[in-house]
């Protein structure tokens, strides 16, 4: 393109806040004599609805070939002036924009400087809107399928929304089952109502219910690979092996009775199940799984089958079973990976008998934990005493600064349900500071005082064994009695949270969750388009929080993922040059966005416009500059240097 091109340059004063350190009456004078012979038309607000009407006739009366405009940041307004080129008939990408609000008028105090510095980047837009190319465009369709990563209380209500809304939902879950943790507490803060049975009617409305169809679950699944953006990502899910089918199997357990392996049952914190077993009653889906790892029959011993001898349904044991991988097209992510409790038991609790984490303390507390719910020390009694120690390892400056926001809460329902099971108990809670806002978490907070609940505040505490007992000391000599130790450790994310951060390039926040659009105001969305946020993969929350973002997540997915709404994709992608390309394929390992693919025909890179981003990683990596960034060339960024220079 000749550099005569005719070139409007519209500049705005943003209702004054620009002009009152840009002389636009100067800078024209200034670039009067530019090779562009540009146009000048100063607008008092260039982005108004008004002021755009006006704009339109006068660009088609003008008849210009490219257009600068002098404004605020593109990233705020360059959708709108490509709309005004379209309206006058001018191609979208003819447009070059210059932002003199945020990077001149608000950051240059001097007016002198201000023009002076105004003038030369028009000078380089001017020169670079010159080498523009015609660009254009094109829509596909967006899919409305969503995959939900995470099955509990947050991921399925996700799910449920979605599907009562007619969408397509892949459900995937790394567990067995699905219910996150709150499925297996016996009891809820603050009303103490049953986990299992408030998450049942969810759980059977997803596997049973009118809108099951709409839902493909996949268990003991994880998230590989992902790739796309919004409304066309692509998701590679690998589902580890059952070895039982899912279509024959009763869920009638004979098969964990006789078999004669046995493994630690994590899922308890404490205990054993067998090789092919549940990790716990009522788990659901109601099926065994088989752990390779322990199973003889997987490890090469032919001559064990325990468990088909006795299954009493032929063919619901599958040691043929293998892995699979899942390709799974979704138009928008919701991640409700969760969070968990730190298991780990710090010093000075560390090798102390009876000491749990509140995870643990649950599972012992539950009907279908490994005691049957009855509160039982390691010694098979029922202890006389139990201190509760808040913040064990939060509020820490040299470990987890934060406070994790339910264990106070937990504490409340932990001295009201031992008092219950043990009466006569010496109950303690100990804190660093406590909180417990709504009104429902007053009601707990009463019953443990008129229960005889101590409460204690520490800054440092120490575990003593004396004559009468084992008792935790604080600061100023105070002491509780602890035959028993619940400490409610942080909350921090799991690893499924930090992996899917890493896979789908999310930032994380000090704590290590997924960082949300805003805290406030995008609470739900990630700055990921397409990338929704429900649960404690935010940071940690309660059962309600989880249900409330669930539902967030799954309006935002369906507002923005509109069924017969066109994706547009941008033009401005990378391009390879099939001549130039030496074929390193450097480029295919350093792209974020795996947009870049292998012809094996033409024996040269290509790149997918719906998955490119036009972050330009490939261009500045291309060793035969071969990529070229549309809308970014070299030529063009060379030529914009050269007018700011000159």
């Amino acid at each position: 393109m000749s550099v005569s091109a005719k070139t409007a340059v519209i500049l705005c004063t943003c209702s004054g806040f620009i002009n009152e350190r840009i002389d636009w009456e100067k800078v024209q004078a200034l670039l009067a004599g530019h090779p562009a012979k540009p146009l000048f038309k100063i607008d008092s607000l260039a982005c108004g609805v008004d002021n755009l009407e006006q704009l339109v006739p006068w660009l088609r009366s003008e008849k210009p070939q490219r257009v600068v405009v002098a404004a605020c940041s593109p990233r705020e307004h360059e959708g709108t002036f490509r709309k005004l080129l379209a309206d006058a008939g001018i191609n979208p990408y003819f447009l070059q924009m210059v932002n003199v609000r945020e990077q001149i008028s608000w950051v240059t105090a001097a007016p002198q400087a201000a023009t002076a510095k105004a003038a030369r980047l028009l000078a380089g837009a001017l020169s670079r809107v010159q080498r523009h190319q015609p660009l254009e465009a094109r829509s596909v369709p967006v899919r409305t399928e969503v995959a939900v990563i995470g099955a509990g209380p947050a991921g399925m209500q996700a799910a449920l929304t979605l599907a009562k809304a007619g969408r397509k939902v892949t459900l995937i879950e790394r567990e067995p089952f699905i219910g996150g943790l709150p499925v297996r507490f016996e009891e809820l803060f603050p009303n103490m109502e049953c986990g299992p049975c408030l998450l049942e009617p969810v759980m059977g409305e997803l596997l049973h219910g009118p809108e099951s169809g709409q839902v493909q679950l996949l268990t003991l699944a994880e998230v590989t690979g992902v790739k796309g953006g919004f409304g066309n990502w692509s998701l590679t899910v690998r589902q580890r092996a059952r070895y039982i089918d899912a279509e024959l199997c009763i869920g009638c357990m004979i098969c964990a009775e006789v078999c004669p392996q046995r493994r630690p049952n994590g899922w308890n914190a404490s205990g054993e199940m067998a090789a092919v077993d549940v990790p716990f009653a009522g788990a659901l889906p109601n099926l065994p799984h088989i752990d390779a790892d322990v199973c003889l029959r997987l490890n090469g011993s032919e001559e064990c089958a325990a468990c088909q001898a006795e299954c009493p349904v032929e063919g619901s044991l599958r040691f043929d079973q293998e892995e699979r991988e899942y390709g799974i097209d979704a138009g928008a992510i919701i991640v409700a990976s969760g969070a968990v409790e730190l298991q780990e038991i710090p010093a000075p609790f560390a090798g102390l008998a009876d000491v749990h984490t509140a995870y643990s303390f649950e599972r012992l507390l539950a009907m279908n934990g490994p005691s049957g719910g009855e509160l039982l020390g390691e010694n098979g009694s029922a202890p006389k005493s139990l201190a509760i120690v808040q913040c064990a390892g939060s509020l820490d400056p040299d470990g987890i600064s934060y406070c994790s926001g339910t264990c106070c809460r937990t504490a409340l329902k932990y001295a009201h349900l031992v008092l219950g099971k043990a009466p006569g108990i010496a109950v303690s809670r100990l804190f660093r500071e406590q909180s417990a806002p709504g009104v429902d978490a007053g009601r707990q907070f009463h019953h443990g005082q008129e229960g005889g609940v101590r409460y204690r505040s520490f800054a440092e505490l120490a575990v003593e064994n004396g004559p009468g007992g084992r008792t935790i000391s604080v600061a100023g000599g105070a002491s509780v009695a602890a035959e028993m130790i619940v400490l409610c450790r942080p909350i921090v994310p799991g690893d499924g949270t930090a992996a899917l951060a890493r896979l789908l390039e999310l930032d994380r926040d000090q704590g290590g969750f997924i960082a949300q659009s805003h805290p406030l105001s995008g609470s739900c969305a990630s700055p990921l388009k397409g990338v929704y946020l429900a649960g404690a993969c935010r940071g940690p929350g309660d059962i309600r929080e989880a249900f409330a973002t669930g539902t967030a997540a799954a309006g935002l997915a369906l507002s923005e993922l509109v069924e017969g709404r066109d994706l547009i994709v941008d033009p401005q992608v990378a391009s390879v040059e099939p001549s130039l390309c030496a074929g390193c394929k450097s480029c295919l390992q350093l792209c974020p966005y795996k947009a870049i693919s292998w012809d094996g025909a033409e024996k040269r890179a290509a790149v997918a416009d719906l998955l490119c981003r036009g972050c330009g990683t490939c261009v500045a990596a291309c060793p035969a500059g071969a990529i070229t960034g549309r809308g970014f060339s070299r030529d063009m960024l060379r030529a914009e240097l050269e007018g700011v220079l000159s």
